[in-house]
This record gives C-alpha cells, structure tokens and sequence, in this order.
C-alpha cells in the first residue's frame, strides 16, 4: 500500500491513541479521586450505613361463638400509605412528591379547614415520626373511599412510593352484641410498650410489642391478648448515615393469631339481651330511673358462661380508630358508661336473693330445723328495743307461721331475721364462711379483666375495715390535743394556771377517749341491726351479677364450686385443630351437707310455684321445673335519698332433676325482681330448652 493511502488510516489511529490515553487519564483521576483524595470521606459514609431490624404486625385472630359465629374479626380495608424506601429509590425531589400528595388529598383529609401547605407539613411530621424513627411504611389516611383510590392510581407516575395497600382492621359484626365481654383493641402506647414488653420478659414470653400494635383493652381482646396477637413478621432495613432508610428485605412473614371460641351462645345472648333491653324500657314507664342491668346465665355443670349481658350496651366498633368527646363520655364518663361491664365490674345488694345462705348456715349451726315455724310479725323478733333494729315484713304483709320452705317462697324477712340471729350469735363467721364457699364475696378467677369481688360482712370484717380509721382519728385528737397544751403550759405564768391547763388537758383527753369508745361500739362492733339487715342481703352485703349466678349453680349442683369461663377452644387459625381447651375446674367443694344443700333446692322450687313469689312468672309454662328466688334490694339506708329505690335481683335454675343452667339478673331501679330481670330469665329458658 502506498504512503498516499496509508496516511488517513494513522491519523484514524493517532486519534483513537489518543482517546484512549484521555479516558486512561479520566479514569485513573477518578480512581485517585474516590480512593485517595476522598476516601476518608467515603469510608466515613460506608461506616454510618447500619442494617435495622424492623417487625411487621400479623393478623389478630378471630373471636367465634359456641356455634362458630363470628364475633370480632380483622378484615382489610384499604389505606394511603408511602414508603420512604421506595420514594428515595425513584425521585430525590420527594418533597415536591408529599406537595403533590397533599393537593390530591386535601378533599378527603379530616381536618377540612387545613391548606395544602400545612398538610404538607403535617405529612413531612408524620414522615420523620414514624418512617425514620421505626422505618416502617407510613399510613397517611385510612379506609380510603374509590373515588381517592382512582386519583391515586391515575397519578401514580407523579407519586412514587405512594401506594393503596389493604391493611387489617378490627370489626366486631355483631355490634352490640357481647360488646362488654369482647372488649376492644387500640394501638399501644409508648407507655404501654415498655410495661407489656417487661410483663412479656418476666413470664419468658419471646414476643416484643412495637410501634403500631393493637392491644386489647378490656375483655376477651384483652385477658387472651397472647393468643390473639399472632407473631411479628421480620424485615430489614438498610439505613444511610442520616437514619433514613434506603432499601428493605423480609426475613420473615407475620403469623396470624389464634381463633377463640367461646362459651357464649350468641342466639342466647341476643335473646337476653333484647329482653332485657324490653324489660328496662317498659320498667321506664313507672321507674324513670331505671336505665341499666345485668344478666348472667351458666351451666351448672362446668361453669361455662353461657350469655352475659349489661345494659347500656356497647358497640365495639366505636372504639376503633378515633374516638369523639361523645363518644368517649358515652362509653366511659357518664354516669351509665356503657363499657362498664355491669354483670361482671358491678356489684349490688343481693337482697332477698342472699336468703339461702343464711338458711344454710342455719342449718348447719343447728339453730333452726326446716319445720321450726315463726309468727311473722315484728314483735317475734323481741322487745320493742329489738324491734327497732330490725326490718318490718315487705309489702306490710304477715304470712303467718313460717318455716323455711313457706319462709323463702314468700320471701318472709321476719323469718330469716330470726335464724340469722341465732346463727351470728352462736358463729359470728359461719354465715361469711359459707357465702365464700358458695363464691360469694370472693374472686372467681373467670378469664375476664376487672372482675370485682364483692364483699360479705361478718363481725371479724367489720373490726378490720373500720376500726383502723377510727384509731386513727383517736391518734390524730389526742396529738392535736398535746400540741395544743404543750405550747399554752410552756406559756403559763404560774403554777396554778398550769395545774389548770393540765386538768383541762385530761377533761378533752378523756372527751377524746369517750369519743373512741362511742364510735367503737357504733360503728366497729358488730350490733344487732347488722345481724338482722346481713341476714336478708342487705347492709354491707353487694356482689356481682356473675357471682349470684355461679352461688346458684353451686347449689344445685350439690356443692361443686366451678371457676366460671368464656373461652371454650383456642385454635389454629390455618388447620382449624384445637391447640388448647380450657376445661371445668372445681374450685371448692362447699362444707354444707347433702342434706341441707336438697333442702335449700327444694325450698327454691317453692318459691316458682304454689303460693311462692315467682310462681305466677312461669305459670304459662308446664315444662318449667326448677327454682328461683326473687330480690327487692333496698339501695340506700334509712333516711337517705334512696331509702324507697330499689333494685330487681332474680336468680333461677332449671330442671329440677338433674339441674343444667342457672340465672341470675338485675334491673337498676327496677323495684321487684320477679317483674324486671324475673322476665329476662324467662326468656333464656324458653330458648334453651326450646319451649314454646
């Protein structure tokens, strides 16, 4: 090849040579640059990435009745979320993507009154609250409606990391229905976190609760929280060197909680329920005071809670997600809040309902024999001074000569003033020994929140409550006294003066000691009036609905003190097999014999037939064998603003042979038992055992 035609193919050549040697050079600053000029500044960024371990919340299981009926479940709806993560991955102007954002969603954000400028604020807040601080995704609105689904996904390419993602939300399907015994969930407190989380380190319990957990808060939700809950999912997170993250990965997915099944008929709950609810509202028209209840049915056998109701009633759905000023007062100021569970938190005065404890000890302390037979007139209970401590027969009546059978079928005070008497005075402590072994006045141990103990009074009991105070109160006049002296006796200006003062010192003490002793012997020692008013449920006496239930049950059953409950199964959500069952427990079996336990049952079974109280009550059923008792509890004392109001108290079990549920009612002002909460038990028999 001549010169000629070489020539443009070397200065091709040339400058190929010499493009190479310019990016040689490009590349060779470069690497200078990044490993030697900058790489203390490099190695400093690389060492502030740190991976974060990051949990995601799991599915609360589900809460099903006896009949697999569900009762509170997690179901999605869908949210506005942004991801931080995938926001840096697409566009570094993300301020510009929250603006946007908060133009979108300005006609559907809650608070209308706000400019776009201060939404996007509020959404930078939540951002650097949330995002940065656990590096989960942030959830902007909840429950979204279709209409701000469509903008979001019509805009999409201007909102990275923006997203419509289905999140789980807690929905109680029943509303009202059970609302008490259910309770709600609300997220956890800061608060909360590390109070739960040293309860979870000290029973060994491996789970963590985090930021956005739901918890329950009083009921099933919360004594079966463990359950409930599930297992946290995994995720990491890598995190830059200003704690922002900048990529993620699941380790592990969450785990769903548990399925509960109750004890709880919610057919039968629903029938308690709407018949007290009727009750209440026709009480109204005679007893405008008359706003609330209880009821409580259970297997005699197992101490399975069958149906709990209290009135006002609470929808458990109100309580999710933000909670208005009314609402909040509705369910937990008022005076009739309707998440106090009354059958369960609530106690009251039994009444006449208390009757058979005091026969059973009188039994027992053989004062009284079931045929001993009484006047039932005031003057039997003695002296016109005796008299005076006593309470006179309801209604004005006088039944006559009373035993224990005609005494409980009419509910004779007279009668059981009587025996209580003989039995305070012979064992002042057998009458509260017995009510504690029937479940009176004490902790049942029932797998629910906040239940309350009651209390029954004896002498012993009121000693320990009282005295205390009024030795205190003594200590205090006596100190006042001395300090009062000490200074006026270091002041005299002679010695007639201080003998003076001292003896005026020793009259105000010996008042102040007068004093004690007076109060001693009103209110500390036990006196005849509590004999008689202790003897009849009324006094110092209160208990809970659920107690009442579970006395009766114990009776009929032949003394088996069974520790009540509402979780019946807890099950594996996937597979449906029963991972635990909780099983009938006997607490104690009752000191009370054989014998007088039949002759109590019996002298109940009065009271629902012949001449008794409640006979007219089931009078238009046949099939009906079984007992009650009724209750008109005074809920004031004499001389107060109370002294006529009175509670409904019923109780009641069914059949008489083989005796397989028992009840037990209140109707709050309701007057007589067997004409307000009488009813509700009527109702949950009816449908029990299917008549007509």
């Amino acid at each position: 090849m001549e010169e000629r035609e070489r020539q443009p193919y070397q200065r091709r050549l040339t400058w190929l040579s010499v493009v190479v040697v310019l990016l040689f050079l490009i590349l060779g600053f470069n690497l200078w640059w990044l490993q030697i000029a900058k790489a203390s500044y490099y190695s400093d960024l690389a060492a502030g990435n740190v991976m974060k371990t990051v949990t995601t919340s799991a599915v609360r299981g589900e809460i099903v009745d006896s009949n697999n009926i569900v009762l509170a479940q997690s179901v999605p709806k869908f949210a506005l979320t942004l991801d931080w993560t995938d926001l840096q991955k697409v566009n570094t102007n993300w301020k510009d993507v929250v603006a946007n954002l908060a133009e979108y969603i300005k006609p559907y954000w809650p608070y209308p009154n706000q400019s776009v400028e201060l939404i996007t604020e509020d959404l930078l807040v939540m951002i650097r609250n949330q995002q940065w601080k656990s590096y989960k995704t942030v959830v902007i609105l909840e429950d979204i409606p279709k209409e701000l689904q469509a903008i979001i996904a019509e805009h999409s390419n201007e909102l990275p990391g923006v997203s419509i993602e289905p999140i789980a939300e807690r929905v109680y399907p029943q509303k009202t229905l059970l609302g008490q015994i259910l309770g709600y969930v609300r997220e956890i407190s800061e608060s909360e976190i590390e109070q739960f989380n040293e309860q979870a380190e000290s029973n060994d319990d491996e789970y963590r609760y985090t930021q956005g957990d739901l918890v329950g808060k009083m009921g099933v939700e919360k004594s079966y929280d463990t359950w409930l809950r599930g297992s946290h999912g995994v995720e990491i997170v890598s995190v830059d060197s200003n704690a922002r993250p900048i990529d993620k990965e699941t380790l592990q997915e969450a785990q769903a909680g548990y399925t509960l099944q109750l004890t709880l008929d919610s057919k039968m709950q629903r029938v308690v329920e709407n018949e007290l609810d009727r009750v209440i509202k026709d009480i109204q028209k005679t007893h405008p005071d008359a706003q609330a209840g209880a009821a409580v049915v259970i297997d005699v056998n197992t101490g399975k809670i069958l149906a709990m109701a209290s009135r006002p009633f609470m929808d458990p759905n109100d309580l999710i997600g933000t909670i208005s000023e009314e609402t909040a007062q509705k369910y937990f100021s008022s005076e009739d809040a309707a998440s106090f569970n009354r059958a369960l938190t609530g106690t009251y005065p039994p009444g006449s309902t208390f009757k058979m404890i005091t026969g059973m000890a009188a039994l027992e302390a053989g004062v009284v024999t079931p045929d001993d037979t009484f006047m039932d007139t005031l003057s039997s209970l003695g002296s016109p001074d005796v008299q005076s401590a006593g309470v006179a027969e309801w209604g004005g009546n006088n039944f006559g000569r009373v035993n224990l059978y005609s005494g409980l079928a009419h509910s004779s005070n007279i009668y059981f003033q009587i025996i209580g008497r003989r039995v305070f005075e012979k064992n002042p402590e057998l009458i509260k020994k017995i009510a504690n072994e029937f479940g009176l006045g004490v902790n049942s141990g029932v797998d629910l929140p906040y239940e309350a103990e009651g209390n029954v009074p004896s002498p012993a009991w009121k000693k320990s409550y009282y005295k205390p105070y009024y030795d205190k109160k003594r200590e205090e006049k006596l100190q006042e006294i001395g300090d009062k002296y000490a200074q006026l006796l270091a002041s005299a200006k002679d010695q007639d003066e201080k003998n003076k003062l001292q003896h005026d010192k020793e009259d105000e003490i010996a008042q102040a000691e007068q004093e004690y002793k007076n109060n001693i012997n009103e209110y500390v020692n036990w006196r005849l009036y509590d004999s008689y008013n202790s003897s009849i449920g009324q006094g110092a006496n209160h208990y809970s609905i659920l107690q009442m239930a579970n006395y009766v049950a114990t009776i009929v059953n032949g003394g088996k003190h069974y520790k009540p409950y509402v979780v019946d199964k807890i099950l594996d959500p996937v597979t449906g097999k029963i991972v635990q069952q909780n099983q009938p427990e006997v607490l104690n079996e009752v000191s009370v014999s054989q014998q007088n336990i039949e002759t109590i049952k019996k002298a109940m079974s009065e009271v629902t037939s012949g001449g008794g109280t409640a006979a007219w009550l089931f009078r238009d059923i046949p099939e009906f064998t079984g007992g009650g008792k009724t209750g008109t509890a005074q809920i004031g004392s004499k001389g107060t603003s109370k002294e006529e109001a009175y509670n409904g108290m019923f109780v009641a079990f069914a059949p008489y042979d083989n005796p397989q549920i028992a009840f037990a009612g209140v109707v709050e002002y309701g007057g007589h038992g067997s004409e307000t909460s009488g009813y509700v038990a009527k109702a949950a028999f009816k449908y029990y055992f299917g008549w007509k």
